[in-house]
């Protein structure tokens, strides 16, 4: 469920499809956690592709769009960092959509992939695995599933919903910095 068009929310931006689908399954758990069971989430826009929101002017127009929702109040801004120093390029992308939004706007990179924040909760993903810091989520998961084949906007969701964010958040900075980071949002919603 998303909040109605016109009722205070956290726009969201997200990198594609499955994000899509994930970010808001992830979101609400954090917000159930902390007791916040109101609909405070916009529909998410999909760059559809880390190229396309990278691209000159790319997230900035994704952002815009968002933030010119009716009801929206701050925006959450979620793509894979890849091989990038999301130390670097957060800050930079921050530092471009700040020109098209008057509303606080929170930049949150996973660092590698969005299956690496999964894949932090290997234990709970009912896929018989065990977590080891040193491996990539998405290889993982995609060997785990075999012979299935890993469809994000179908598996990212579920797989999201099984996750235990405490122990997710203590295996990966980049998604306690999330965690931090949609706390503070939340703080301007109405």
């Amino acid at each position: 469920m998303t909040a109605n068009p016109s009722e205070p929310h956290i726009g969201l931006v997200v990198e594609g499809p499955g994000d899509a689908a994930a970010l808001p399954v992830l979101l609400r758990s954090f917000f159930h956690e902390r007791g916040e069971y109101r609909d405070i989430l916009g529909k998410p826009i999909s760059c559809n592709g880390r190229d396309k929101a990278l691209a000159p002017r790319g997230l900035e127009g994704f952002v815009a769009a968002a933030a010119a929702r009716p009801g929206c109040n701050a925006v959450l801004v979620v793509l894979d960092g890849e091989s990038d120093l999301v130390c670097k390029l957060g800050p930079e992308l921050l530092g471009r959509v700040e020109a098209v939004t008057h509303l606080n706007v929170g930049i949150c990179l996973a660092e590698h992939t969005f299956e690496d924040w999964i894949y932090a909760s290997a234990e709970t993903l009912d896929l018989d695995l065990e977590y080891d810091s040193g491996k990539h989520g998405l290889g993982v998961i995609r060997q785990a599933l075999r012979p299935l084949t890993y469809a994000k906007p179908t598996w990212q969701p579920r797989l999201t919903a099984r996750m235990d964010l405490k122990l997710a958040a203590s295996r990966s900075m980049s998604l306690a910095r999330l965690s931090v980071e949609i706390e503070r949002l939340m703080g301007f919603i109405d």
